[in-house]
C-alpha cells in the first residue's frame, strides 16, 4: 500500500515535537498538585511515536507528582546532550531505594505505590530501547528521583 500511495506506514516511527509533547502532558496536569514546572530548550524533534512518547513522559510526570506531596516540586527539563534529546523528569518526592532502581524498576509487575499493576515503567523502558534511547535513573529515599529519558534526534 505504502509503495501504491506513497504514504508512510501509520506505525513508522517519525519525528516528534519534544517540547509540544511536554506542553500538552502539563496541560493535562494542571488540576493536580504539584504542577510541573517546565525548562524547555527548542527544536528538538526525536524519532519516534508522538502518542507512544507522550505515554512515557506522561507516565514519568504521573509517577512524580505521585511520588510528591503538595508542597514538593516536580519538573521537567528539555535539553541536547550531545546527539540526543534529553527529556529530565524529577521531583522532590519519596524516592526509591537503590535496590529497587536496580533490581525492579524496569521489570514488570514491580511497583511501590499501593495500587497499580508496574508495567508503565516496563514498557517506557522496552520502547525507548526500541527507539535506541536509554532511561537513566537517580533516586535516594526521602529526596526525590531524577528520571533522564535520552532519544535520538530525528
Amino acid at each position: 500500500m505504502q509503495l501504491r500511495e506513497g504514504t508512510t506506514p501509520v506505525n513508522a516511527a517519525r519525528g516528534v515535537d519534544l517540547a509540544e509533547t511536554i506542553r500538552r502532558i502539563r496541560r493535562a496536569k494542571i488540576g493536580q498538585e504539584p504542577v510541573p514546572e517546565l525548562e524547555l530548550e527548542e527544536p528538538f524533534v526525536a524519532r519516534g511515536h508522538e502518542d507512544r512518547i507522550e505515554r512515557v513522559i506522561g507516565h514519568l510526570v504521573q509517577n512524580a507528582i505521585e511520588a510528591t506531596g503538595k508542597n514538593g516540586r516536580v519538573w521537567i527539563k528539555l535539553r541536547r546532550e550531545n546527539d540526543q534529546a534529553m527529556v529530565e523528569v524529577a521531583d522532590t518526592g519519596s524516592g526509591m531505594t537503590a535496590e529497587f532502581v536496580r533490581e525492579r524498576l524496569f521489570k514488570p509487575f514491580q511497583t511501590t505505590k499501593q495500587s497499580g499493576m508496574g508495567i508503565g515503567a516496563y514498557e517506557s523502558y522496552q520502547y525507548v530501547q526500541e527507539l535506541g534511547g536509554t532511561i537513566l535513573v537517580e533516586s535516594a529515599v526521602g529526596a526525590g528521583t531524577r528520571m533522564k529519558v535520552l532519544l535520538p534526534l530525528f
